[in-house]
């Protein structure tokens, strides 16, 4: 089972969960069957950093879900949460909402939560209604909000290796060590994650440096698994490469005979070009539209920074980053200069770190609201 945030295709399974509550009396106040229209709005309250929006998954299905949501307005009430579950009937009794709740107590610190509460019916006259509540430990500095950001971090460091550890019993791992095995220099654990990330963020995918196609077809996996439509956008300038596995003497024919032997090709938009040319940028503007870019695969030359400044204004808020080449021999022609750019980066508070991944590859998250103030 995956723990990860809810996604707006998730609603429709979400509200099934919901409405199977309704007629039973026994869970919510709520009379009538609602909507994924009528339950549009509540569902976009929830974020990230501040009132979460989880989903229990079980072999591509949704089987449960949590939520946090604003206790009461008053301000005495201020980090307090209320949480709300609720777990498919085929699927209670196994374990599911208990690891919800653990997994909400232990990250509550994390979102400056220092009480969690939930409503429940008493069922001992009409519907009494019983309301419990848990304390969550702050320490001194996330109650100032001076270390939240790094107790985030903290937590969603380890929520993404977790998160490894959970496709490894998937078939999804084994799908991605074949094209590990036959077009990429990625490690398994970052392929992994770039599909993992394609099949959860929300907004489209850039990827610039897509050279024979291994980390594109990981998040073309990902965008099938997500059961969305999201745009993927690879970029690649073209060559040759020598290399003892993986070489070629043209990379962009190889590239789309890759794409369509794994029968992807249909859901990418290839554009063949240098990612900092006006041309590509014009493109990749031109295909995003008004939409945001949710995850940027970042895997080029060595001007890192150079490629965030093209295509900042199109990152939504915690976009996901995987930017590869930035750990390694300090001699490194490419490492040394991409590190540089990353570290500068991230010392500017325009992007979050996460870990590092296989043999060289930088996570993170981009950090719109510090973009904003930075301009």
């Amino acid at each position: 089972m995956i723990i990860r945030d809810a996604v707006e295709s998730d609603l429709p399974a979400i509200i099934e969960i919901y409405n199977a509550t309704v007629p039973t009396r026994l869970v919510t106040a709520e009379l009538e069957p609602t909507t994924v229209e009528a339950r549009l709005p509540w569902f976009h309250e929830h974020s990230p950093d501040q009132y979460p929006f989880w989903v229990a998954e079980s072999e591509g299905r949704v089987i449960g879900w949590l939520d946090f949501k604003k206790f009461l307005p008053r301000s005495a009430y201020r980090g307090t949460a209320e949480i709300s579950v609720y777990v498919d009937d085929k699927f209670r009794r196994r374990g599911v909402a208990r690891e919800l709740l653990e997994k909400a107590i232990a990250v509550a610190p994390s979102l400056a939560i220092s009480a969690l509460v939930g409503l429940i019916f008493g069922h001992n006259v009409q519907r009494d209604l019983v309301v419990v509540g848990l304390h969550c430990r702050l320490s001194a500095e996330v109650t100032r909000h001076v270390e939240a950001p790094h107790a985030r971090d903290y937590n969603e460091s380890l929520n993404l290796m977790h998160t490894l550890m959970q496709y490894r019993h998937e078939s999804i791992h084994s799908e991605l060590l074949k094209i590990r095995d036959k077009y990429s220099m990625l490690h398994l654990d970052v392929l992994i994650l770039i599909y993992h990330f394609a099949k959860i963020c929300s907004g489209q995918i850039l990827e610039i440096g897509a050279f024979v196609g291994g980390a594109t077809m990981a998040a073309a996996f990902g965008v099938r698994d997500s059961g969305q439509s999201k745009k993927l956008i690879a970029i690649e300038p073209g060559g040759s490469v020598k290399h003892k596995r993986l070489g070629t003497r043209n990379i962009l024919r190889d590239l789309e005979r890759n794409l369509a032997r794994q029968r992807v090709s249909e859901m990418v938009t290839l554009i063949k070009g240098r990612s900092f040319d006006e041309a590509t940028i014009h493109a990749v503007n031109e295909r995003v539209g008004r939409d945001k870019i949710g995850l940027l695969i970042l895997d080029a030359d060595a001007a890192k920074r150079r490629d965030v400044e093209c295509y900042r204004d199109k990152f939504v808020d915690n976009c996901w980053m995987v930017i590869d080449d930035c750990y390694g021999i300090d001699s490194n022609e490419k490492i040394t200069p991409s590190r540089a750019d990353v570290d500068a980066l991230v010392a500017a508070g325009l992007l979050e770190p996460l870990g590092f991944y296989g043999w060289s590859t930088w996570v993170g998250r981009w950090r719109s609201q510090a973009a904003e103030v930075i301009r």
